[in-house]
């Protein structure tokens, strides 16, 4: 398990690209599968990999916040949206550490950065996603 987080836990800074690499490197240094994600805030819809389209138990890859979390461990929710609409409102870089309804995967790491245009009223989120390698 990384150091830093534990099932629960979040974060979110001002965006800090120093944290966000530094986060970023605790979990290439070890055996998680990572997969990138983005969102479209003028749309707020998410784009998700394969594998965590599988994991969050997503009928396609394009779809919305609340289908991401509704497998979250339901005392981790309110800790993700907090973190998630502060993103929306404010360039930052965060992280959060759940479980998730399958917990044979173990938790599930996500680590993300936001930028806001607002005089154009759009913005992005992006990151990763991190979870145990399926194929051990």
């Amino acid at each position: 398990m990384l150091r830093f987080v534990k099932p629960g836990f979040g974060t979110i800074l001002p965006e800090d690209a120093r944290a966000h690499e530094g986060w970023i490197a605790e979990l290439t240094g070890h055996d998680y599968v990572i997969e990138g994600w983005h969102c479209d805030l003028s749309t707020g819809i998410f784009s998700v990999g394969e594998m965590t389209q599988h994991i969050h138990a997503l009928e396609q890859n394009l779809c919305g916040l609340l289908d991401i979390i509704r497998g979250y461990a339901e005392n981790h929710r309110k800790i993700v949206l907090a973190i998630l609409e502060e993103a929306t409102a404010t360039a930052s870089s965060f992280c959060y550490c759940t479980d998730i309804a399958d917990a044979s995967i173990g938790p599930l790491y996500c680590i993300g950065t936001s930028s806001i245009d607002a005089v154009a009223a759009t913005g992005r989120m992006q990151g990763v996603f991190a979870f145990s390698n399926l194929e051990r």
